[in-house]
C-alpha cells in the first residue's frame, strides 16, 4: 500500500476476513489509479461489492460496531467512485 487510508487493515486483526480483504481492496484501488482501464476497474468494483457485504456481515454479527461498518462502507464507496 502506497497511500494512507482512513481504515488501516492492521486495526481490524481478529475480525474474520476484514484485514485481508481491505488490504486487497486498497491494492486493487492503487492499481486502478495507476492504470485506469476496464481490466483494472472490474476487479476493483467486484471486490468492493464483496467487501461491502463482508463489512455489513461483521456489523450484523457484532464484530464491528454497526455505525463503524456503515462509515466504512460509505468511505470505501467514495474511494471506488472517485
Amino acid at each position: 500500500m502506497n497511500a494512507v487510508y482512513r481504515y488501516n487493515p492492521d486495526d481490524f486483526r481478529g475480525i474474520l476476513g476484514v484485514p485481508e480483504e481491505l488490504n486487497y481492496f486498497y491494492e486493487l484501488l492503487e492499481t486502478y489509479r495507476e492504470n485506469k482501464s476496464d481490466d483494472t476497474w472490474f476487479p476493483l468494483r467486484r471486490h468492493w461489492e464483496d467487501l461491502f457485504f463482508l463489512i455489513k456481515a461483521r456489523g450484523v454479527e457484532g464484530n464491528l460496531h454497526p455505525v463503524m461498518a456503515q462509515e466504512m462502507q460509505g468511505y470505501l464507496e467514495v474511494l471506488v467512485n472517485d
